[in-house]
């Protein structure tokens, strides 16, 4: 989902280098890039996965200014110059001045789009209802209780019933488990603000700490997941994911509280 095809006229790929311009939002934070490669008569926008989910929007906008500027004949890299001096700083998105670059690819581009900035990370801890000290005890308390044997993830027996229906198994998560992945949600920690579906799954570090943004990540990727494939919640209770995300979250709560949960 990293490239939106530009329009009927130019090609959606390219096998060679490509010129690109960085489109960034009013704050300044890039959300993706127009991209152009004159030899192919190929363009395009390439989504930063990384960044806000407005680039999805904007994504299609600026992918219907390519259009329009094939209808008028321009050459891929001359489309890009027209929404070069085209482009508002005052609109939702705008082209950066000065951002024209080139890649050894359109897959180099891809890879440069998945790169994660302070900007990215700011963002996401700004998803955090810092403000929320009930939510906050709650999910260090959830962790607290959660016992080896909480973590273990039943499944329920699918497979034709008596009645001739066919059921499919499903996970069946104990009380203590949903009530920490409920605190995750509570705190902010399961946010739209993150593509979860367009990034790689979360892993946990080999050293078992994970960075507070990255929690953030890992919660909306785990519980987000959840809707869309059985076992996701399962998985990251087994490998200790789970753990890692809420240790994360309550460590980065307390440093910026600046008190511990034992202060009144």
């Amino acid at each position: 989902m990293s490239h939106t095809p530009a329009a009927p006229g130019y090609r959606a790929t390219t096998d060679g280098p490509v010129h690109h311009l960085t489109v960034a939002n009013a704050r300044g934070e890039a959300m993706g890039y127009l991209w152009a490669n004159d030899e192919d008569d190929a363009a395009g926008w390439c989504l930063r996965p990384t960044g806000d989910r407005a680039g999805f929007g904007e994504g299609l906008a600026w992918s219907r200014k390519l259009d329009d500027a094939r209808a008028r004949g321009l050459v891929p890299t001359a489309a890009l110059a027209a929404l070069a001096r085209g482009s508002d700083p005052r609109c939702v998105s705008h082209v950066v001045p000065g951002s024209l670059a080139s890649a050894p690819s359109l897959e180099a581009l891809t890879a440069l789009a998945r790169v994660v900035t302070e900007a990215d990370d700011r963002r996401l801890l700004a998803q955090l209802d810092r403000e929320n000290g009930d939510a906050w005890r709650e999910l260090e308390d959830a962790l607290a209780a959660l016992t080896d044997e909480d973590r273990e993830v039943r499944w329920s027996s699918g497979g034709e019933q008596p009645d001739g229906r066919r059921l499919m198994g499903h996970p069946i998560h104990s009380g203590p488990l949903r009530r920490l992945v409920g605190a995750l949600a509570a705190v902010g920690a399961v946010t739209p603000a993150y593509l979860w579906q367009d990034n790689p799954p979360p892993v946990v570090p080999a050293d078992g700490r994970l960075a507070p943004a990255d929690a953030v990540r890992a919660a909306t990727a785990v519980v987000r997941g959840e809707r869309f494939c059985d076992g996701t919640i399962a998985e990251a209770a087994g490998t200790g994911l789970l753990d890692a995300v809420a240790e994360s979250l309550c460590a980065w709560y307390r440093g910026v509280d600046g008190r511990s949960r034992e202060d009144p």
